[in-house]
């Protein structure tokens, strides 16, 4: 029987560096990039501008995530130079819109998240006992190759068998579909299989809708009731204590 283990990313393995939702840091870094570069097209664009306008996407990112939706990295990005200035994108052209892109994603890199203490160490573990890995992410204003390049680096990547990113498939948690779509890339039947996730609505509902086993990382969502996870923990290092439990059971 082969079982398998799907991780959300953000407030489950990794977080940010100020322990904030979103990086002062690498939101200072992006603006000021975009500030600099469409001066070069003419563009004078306040800083504050540009900094509300990426935060205004985000928080419509957020919202469409919560209705299992995304879109392309790219088009995320030509709307936030929109709300920047009204037929901003269609100005500048495709080549610049393209480079704006790599310089968002320079700043992730440039001041990426961290990885929680212990997760590197407890997903070899898993790894090594023969579970199935794959990583199902909703994501921000981050490319999925920017994503990749980070999680190699980090020595991550190649502990999942699959990685799913909502803006590459555009579907995002809690869709039961990006979940068995996973499931499927990693042959693992739903009912063999258990998500690990901090959040109640888009990690742990929907998952449970895809028919999987749910671990519930406690301590960032307050959102009691509203659906029961098989299990509650503190962190992903307590998963090997769960899963000898679970594997009896699936």
């Amino acid at each position: 029987m082969r079982l398998g283990i799907t991780f959300d990313l953000w407030l489950t393995l990794i977080g940010e560096l100020d322990s904030t939702q979103k990086s002062t840091e690498r939101n200072r870094i992006k603006s000021e990039l975009t500030y600099n570069q469409l001066l070069k097209y003419h563009e004078h664009i306040s800083i504050e501008n540009i900094i509300n306008s990426y935060n205004e996407i985000s928080d419509l990112i957020n919202n469409q995530h919560n209705n299992g939706e995304d879109f392309p990295f790219d088009q995320r990005i030509y709307g936030a130079l929109n709300l920047m200035s009204p037929g901003l994108p269609d100005r500048i052209g495709f080549e610049a819109v393209d480079k704006i892109c790599k310089l968002v994603d320079s700043a992730f890199l440039e001041q990426p998240p961290k990885v929680f203490h212990g997760c590197l160490e407890t997903l070899k573990k898993l790894e090594a006992s023969g579970l199935v890995l794959g990583l199902i992410s909703n994501t921000g204003l981050t490319s999925p190759s920017a994503y990749k390049t980070w999680l190699m680096r980090e020595n991550i990547f190649e502990l999942f068998t699959t990685l799913t990113f909502s803006n590459e498939v555009c579907l995002a948690k809690p869709k039961i579909e990006i979940f068995l779509n996973t499931l499927k890339k990693m042959q693992v039947a739903p009912q063999q299989a258990i998500h690990v996730g901090d959040n109640l609505h888009t990690d742990i509902r929907g998952a449970s809708n895809a028919g999987m086993f749910t671990a519930w990382i406690k301590g960032h969502d307050n959102r009691y009731g509203i659906v029961d996870p098989n299990y509650s923990i503190n962190s992903v290092n307590e998963l090997p204590k769960v899963l000898e439990q679970w594997e009896k059971l699936a």
